[in-house]
């Protein structure tokens, strides 16, 4: 083994909707999938697409697409909590679907 092994990440369960699902860490070799910060809006799309196939290894890219938008923002969310990173699109999008939801 070498030095950095104890570093490497566990995938994690989580509770969503009462179901538990296992999401696995991203890895530093995807870093390429997910690092453009100019990205347009359907390569955003693109990028989350793949980041969740990447953290939800089993995930088909047909349930992926068929998601809710409230599981798929939920999901990301704690796929950015897992890796550390902040979003706040993820946090603004949240906020319209619930205003939406609550004004239905």
């Amino acid at each position: 083994m070498g030095s950095l092994n104890k570093f490497l990440a566990k995938p994690q369960e989580i509770t969503i909707k009462g179901n538990v699902i296992a999401l696995h860490p991203l890895k530093a070799k995807d870093m390429h999938l997910f690092s453009n910060q100019d990205a347009t809006d359907a390569e955003k799309v693109k990028m989350s697409m793949q980041i969740m196939k990447l953290s939800i290894p089993d995930s088909t890219d047909a349930e992926i697409d068929e998601l809710p938008m409230d599981t798929f923002t939920k999901l990301m969310e704690e796929i950015n909590k897992l890796n550390g990173f902040k979003d706040d699109r993820i946090d603004r999008v949240r906020k319209n679907i619930k205003q939406r939801q609550a004004g239905d």
